[in-house]
């Protein structure tokens, strides 16, 4: 199980990654909740619109998404 967590504010979107692997959203008004396919066990949450609903001091918390040389958002 490998634990990532990022926040990226040109999209305005929080990452927090419990185990990588295929998953299926759940769509929600705020974001997603991620699960497994097979047992629905949960591997991640992602937050739309971050800024509007998590705490600005978890937002800086958070390291800042990587981006590749030479790519854009």
């Amino acid at each position: 199980m490998a634990t990532h967590l990022h926040y990226d504010p040109e999209v305005d979107i929080a990452l927090i990654c419990v185990e990588e692997g295929r998953a299926i959203g759940e769509r929600h008004e705020w974001g997603l909740i991620e699960r497994h396919p097979d047992d629905g066990h949960l591997m991640g949450f992602e937050i739309w619109e971050a800024s509007k609903i998590l705490p600005a001091e978890m937002l800086a918390a958070l390291p800042r998404a990587q981006r590749p040389s030479g790519m854009a958002a």
